[in-house]
């Protein structure tokens, strides 16, 4: 072999290897090397790139990015959601931490969860009372309260006359009922006339026929402290439920190991003084609402 033929040889080894570090460098990093990198690269041993194994190399634009799997707290927050508060979570009893308090057997003696409880049952039992003071039937509250079923094919959907017309009373018995839409006028007239509370059909005024005018009778003295009475029986029946209910944490901690017997005794009696108390609370509430139905 001539040197000038030698020389050739080596200058063309010479592109290939530069071609070949340059191709792999773009397919790998995407950018063109410089030429003292291809010259380097040239002389190396590293095997050239064919069309055959080609396949071998991923582009970096094609390349999977590996991220930390995101927490629930991070996807909430990245969908504009705050995150969920881990007090907020299920008890054993079935009822979030957020609605009641969550007793554990370190706390036997702490009652806060059946406070909980009879304050909410209270609050909607004292309401009902309240309404019954104020007039009985004659109440706009109640007869707002009425639900009407527009369509008559359909009894899952029903709406309360409040958000169907707009209830005014105009003095002595006598309630008015301007309705949004001509629409409501039939089935507001059919739920005021099935209630058991009314019984009687409004009766369309000459002047607008979008109003309805209610005359309510007044209710009879014995029959409001007979709903008095029916209000505060099922007050009491919530508060045995709830008495139950803490009785059935009890009997499940000393089962369990976690309280002592002594211990349950003692917390068994200072629930029993809880709902006494209350008890006397439904007593007192249920005297006043019959004494203020025998003076009206």
């Amino acid at each position: 072999m001539t040197a000038r033929t030698s020389a050739t040889t080596v200058a063309a080894l010479l592109r290939q290897g530069s071609a070949t570090f340059e191709l792999r460098s773009i397919l790998q990093i995407g950018t063109r090397p410089t030429a003292a990198a291809a010259t380097r690269a040239a002389t190396s041993t590293t095997p050239i790139v064919t069309p055959r194994n080609l396949s071998h190399y991923r582009s970096l634009h094609t390349t999977p990015i590996w991220l930390k799997k995101k927490s629930r707290e991070e996807k909430e927050q990245a969908r504009g959601r705050p995150a969920a508060d881990s007090s907020s979570s299920t008890s054993s009893g079935g009822a979030s931490s957020s609605q009641h308090p969550t007793i554990t057997p370190e706390d036997a003696l702490d009652f806060a969860d059946v406070h909980s409880r009879l304050t909410k049952i209270a609050a909607h039992a004292n309401e009902h009372l309240k309404k019954l003071k104020m007039g009985g039937r004659f109440n706009p509250d109640l007869i707002g309260s009425v639900k009407v079923q527009p369509d008559r094919k359909d009894s899952s959907v029903s709406y309360p006359i409040r958000e169907l017309a707009s209830v005014i009373p105009k003095g002595g018995r006598t309630i008015s009922l301007l309705v949004h839409e001509a629409a409501y006028i039939k089935p507001i007239m059919t739920a005021v006339q099935s209630h058991r509370d009314f019984n009687q059909q409004p009766q369309q005024s000459p002047d607008n026929e979008l109003e309805l005018v209610l005359k309510v009778e007044p209710e009879k003295r014995e029959d409001m402290a007979k709903r008095a009475k029916a209000v505060c029986h099922d007050w009491r029946e919530r508060i045995r439920d709830v008495r139950q209910r803490r009785d059935k944490l009890h009997n499940a901690w000393k089962k369990d190991g976690s309280m002592l017997p002594d211990a349950k005794r003692k917390a068994d009696t200072e629930l029993e003084k809880v709902i006494k108390a209350e008890v006397a609370k439904v007593d007192a509430a249920e005297k006043e609402t019959i004494k203020a139905a025998e003076t009206k």
